[in-house]
């Protein structure tokens, strides 16, 4: 047991969903009731080629542990799911669709307000007056977007944010290439060929100008510059919110010690409500250690929503 809401692996039961966002997008996923009446919910926002129905293990003792608190959880795809992807786009109010490449290569970071707003609003819809996003890795960029651009919304109970890892400084960034590489991005940039293909400048196919986001300094995907002397984590800071750093220990992704990474964040948060833990020996998927990894996150709710 952990905490007043404990925890049990068990099977939490799911029921499919569909949201559409401002700009029209269509997004599959799914919610997972509380087992008693509550008016919080948990929204998971997954990361870079992710998917809603990824990370089966945290997204099940998550799911099962808030509904035995009385606390709903929904994922739903973002418009950054797999490399690329054909998403279904409505045309009129009679659900005529058309479709849009998008997928982690091609979308662009600053909508992905709309994903996590169409989320949240899906969620009020259904009873819902409190609600938390948690996003983890890209999704915690986008969480953290969110939360600083969206200002006080009302209905935002608390902010998590899962693995919150840079990719322009990760440890898997090409540091050999990294300026080359941005010059052939920027110039292709300036010739208008933002969709272009890339196989050199990330891990996966991405378009020139999404490789632009995801590597070049100061960008709004920028959030996580726990490397930089100025200009720190801004957005991170205005996040006044209740809210939830968690890191890996053994995260492959990091260029320096989680520890140090962690200080920083400490150092610049803005919320009277923060904490910050390191999850040991474990990966940015939180692989292994998924138990403690639902330990943290209820045991920070409980304290939020119980005392």
């Amino acid at each position: 047991m952990s905490g007043a809401f404990g925890i049990m692996w068990a099977m939490a039961l799911y029921e499919l969903a569909e949201i559409v966002t401002k700009d029209n997008l269509v997004h599959q996923g799914i919610v997972s009731p509380p087992k008693k009446p509550g008016n919080k919910a948990l929204l998971w926002v997954h990361g870079l080629t992710g998917r809603f129905y990824g990370d089966v293990k945290l997204i099940d003792g998550l799911a099962d542990s808030l509904n035995r608190a009385g606390i709903g959880f929904a994922a739903f795809n973002n418009r950054g799911h797999d490399i690329i992807a054909n998403i279904h786009k409505r045309t009129d109010s009679k659900g005529g669709c058309d479709h849009v490449m998008i997928g982690a290569a091609y979308e662009v970071f600053e909508e992905s307000v709309y994903d996590i707003e169409a989320g949240i609003a899906f969620l009020s819809g259904k009873g819902f007056s409190e609600i938390v996003i948690a996003g983890h890795s890209t999704g915690a960029n986008k969480v953290c977007y969110y939360a600083a651009e969206s200002g006080d919304d009302p209905r935002v109970g608390g902010v998590i944010l899962a693995g919150p890892m840079s990719d322009r400084l990760s440890e898997k960034t090409d540091k050999k290439g990294y300026e080359e590489h941005l010059g052939i991005i920027k110039d292709l940039l300036a010739k208008g060929r933002g969709d272009a293909l890339l196989t050199m400048a990330h891990r996966f196919p991405v378009s020139a100008r999404r490789a632009w986001s995801l590597l070049a300094p100061n960008t709004p995907e920028d959030v996580f510059n726990y490397g930089d002397t100025e200009h720190v984590l801004e957005a991170f800071s205005t996040i006044t919110k209740p809210l939830l750093v968690t890191l890996a220990g053994g995260d492959e992704t990091a260029d320096r010690p989680i520890d140090e990474i962690q200080k920083v964040f400490d150092t610049h948060t803005g919320s009277k409500r923060y904490k910050s833990v390191i999850i040991p020996e474990t990966t940015h998927g939180y692989e292994g250690k998924e138990r403690e990894f639902v330990n943290v996150v209820i045991d920070w709710m409980d304290a939020v929503y119980r005392t």
